[in-house]
């Protein structure tokens, strides 16, 4: 068996997403062009996961947690996020999203997925196939790696 050099498979991977943006991302509709990054990153963290603590939501969004009390106050004030008091643990405060930021993000992607769908269009159904087939084993591979797994494309397409 060939021995695996990790650090190119890595590299390769890792251009994925660069290529994926330029091709295809720079394109489309961005719902909250107006947030900050850690703001578009609480909002895409809890879009997620349905719930999150403050010290989960830090970590998930790479942000201290002093940042994280500023973001969600912003992400409040805008209507996009609530706070909650877990009734178990009064300590413990949990955020979702508001139906208002949920709507926000499904109409945005009910006009990117228009928008990918005619950018794919060139491509024949056996490329089509290909690409599915090679995503699924990324993420089957990549969720070994996680605690939480990420979406699989069977749970998109049920939505």
């Amino acid at each position: 068996m060939e021995k695996v050099n990790r650090k190119t498979v890595i590299r390769e991977l890792m251009s994925i997403h660069p290529l994926f943006r330029k091709k295809f991302l720079n394109r489309l509709d961005r719902p909250f062009d107006g947030l900050s990054k850690s703001q578009r990153d609480v909002v895409m963290s809890l879009n997620l996961y349905s719930a999150m603590n403050m010290g989960q939501l830090a970590v998930e969004a790479n942000v201290s947690l002093q940042q994280i009390t500023k973001t969600v106050n912003a992400l409040e004030d805008m209507g996009y996020v609530r706070r909650y008091i877990d009734k178990a643990n009064r300590r413990q405060i949990w955020v979702s999203l508001t139906e208002q930021a949920q709507e926000h993000i499904r109409s945005s992607c009910d006009t990117n997925d228009g928008l990918l769908v005619k950018n794919f269009a060139s491509f024949s159904d056996e490329e089509m196939l290909q690409l599915e087939k090679a995503a699924r084993t990324i993420i089957q591979i990549v969720n070994k790696m996680e605690d939480r797994p990420l979406q699989d494309l069977d749970a998109k397409k049920e939505k």
